[in-house]
């Protein structure tokens, strides 16, 4: 099942993207097809399909199928790494309450959770946009009073209502003031006003937990192979590279999500820095133990995460590498992956790399050898997003 996050209030969705509207016509029928869907739709329907069924949106709107089931097989000796995965643990500690918080309700930020209406050509990133409208009026939103605000708080930060009452009624802001902007977005009572509030009742302090282990990057399976459907024409076989079996292919056939994750890999198979490249994001329903673990922005679940490749260089360190489509760069589900990802990837002394589709797509991955010139890329492709978010 696809879920919805509970911040879009499109009731149809994922029904919708997948209804006779939506459903991508065969190339000998293949006309214009009107999506009616709201913005973080598509990136949740992105990261879901791919996440379940190994499709992205772009595949699925120009494929009208064409998959098939492949035999992939594990070679042997199993390919094993060394890798730290990390916890954090948390203490809290009471602090004296100043005599009035100021929550400074006017700097909370709306824009995240204002619902747009969009009308477009189709599924794809680059599908036409038609129309965009600012619908969030029609948000469904509780209405708070004064009393049940307070219950609310009280209830979030473990505390009586006549203190939780007290505490608000002594803010700068003033308890009608923040029942207002709370009924304008309830979102902002739980990502602006608890979070404001917690940090002024507690100190947290954050303790480390590591754990060392030997994992192994594919699991040997029961019957002798794994069956994987992709396309034809994103199967790449061990065979098709004999020259390069010691290099890569810890399984003997790679069925890769995209076009630009298939055409990066014989440009890493050919490049003299790489030492050893493995496609690591094909097995990803427990069949490897290469995964990191995350929490997921919307369900606030942990969830695994399993990146596309992790290479090997000349000197032995290791790289993680992400292939994301452009337009996903800075959604919230990529950026809490990229967040863990990072962190593991340090204290297991190896670098993240998050690349995207099209410079994939153009063989542009120069910036993965150089740690200035990786952080000054993502800084550049996070700009863009932002520049191309606020036109």
């Amino acid at each position: 099942m696809l879920y919805r996050s509970s911040r879009v209030e499109n009731e149809a969705f994922p029904r919708q993207c997948l209804s006779s509207r939506g459903t991508p016509a065969s190339p000998s029928s293949r006309g214009l097809r009107k999506i009616v869907t709201y913005k973080e739709n598509i990136s949740i329907l992105d990261d879901e399909l791919q996440e379940n069924f190994r499709v992205t949106v772009q595949e699925l709107e120009a494929s009208g199928g064409g998959s098939q089931a492949f035999q992939v097989h594990v070679k042997l000796p199993v390919e094993k790494v060394r890798l730290i995965r990390v916890r954090s643990l948390f203490r809290l500690k009471e602090k004296p309450l100043p005599e009035h918080v100021h929550l400074k309700m006017d700097e909370a930020p709306t824009d995240q959770y204002r619902m747009l209406h969009e009308e477009r050509e189709g599924l794809s990133a680059n599908a036409r946009t038609m129309k965009i409208e600012d619908v969030s009026e029609a948000r469904k939103r509780r209405l708070f009073s004064p009393l049940t605000l307070v219950a609310e708080v009280a209830r979030y930060l473990n505390r009586s209502c006549l203190e939780a009452e007290q505490i608000l009624a002594s803010t700068v802001d003033g308890l009608e003031t923040i029942v207002a902007r709370v009924n304008e977005f309830n979102e902002i009572l739980y990502d602006w006003v608890i979070p404001h509030l917690f940090q002024e009742l507690y100190e947290i302090k954050e303790y480390k937990d590591e754990e060392e282990q030997i994992i192994e990057l594919v699991k040997v399976p029961e019957r002798g192979y794994y069956e994987v459907s992709a396309k034809p024409t994103l199967v790449t076989r061990e065979q098709a590279y004999p020259a390069y079996a010691e290099k890569s292919f810890h399984l003997d056939t790679y069925c890769f999500d995209s076009e630009p994750e298939h055409h990066l890999l014989p440009l890493l198979l050919g490049d003299d820095r790489v030492k050893k490249v493995y496609f690591t994001g094909m097995l990803t329903h427990g069949q490897s133990d290469f995964f990191i673990q995350y929490i997921d922005p919307t369900s606030h679940t942990v969830r695994s995460y399993y990146p596309d490749f992790l290479l090997q260089t000349d000197d032995g360190q290791y790289v993680i590498v992400e292939v994301k489509a452009d337009y996903q760069i800075e959604a919230p589900v990529v950026v809490a992956k990229r967040s863990f990802a990072e962190k593991t990837a340090a204290a297991s002394n190896m670098t993240y790399f998050l690349l995207k589709a099209s410079d994939a797509q153009r063989g542009h991955y120069e910036m993965i050898w150089s740690p200035e010139s990786r952080e000054a890329y993502l800084a550049e492709v996070i700009q863009q997003h932002m520049d191309s978010s606020g036109e």
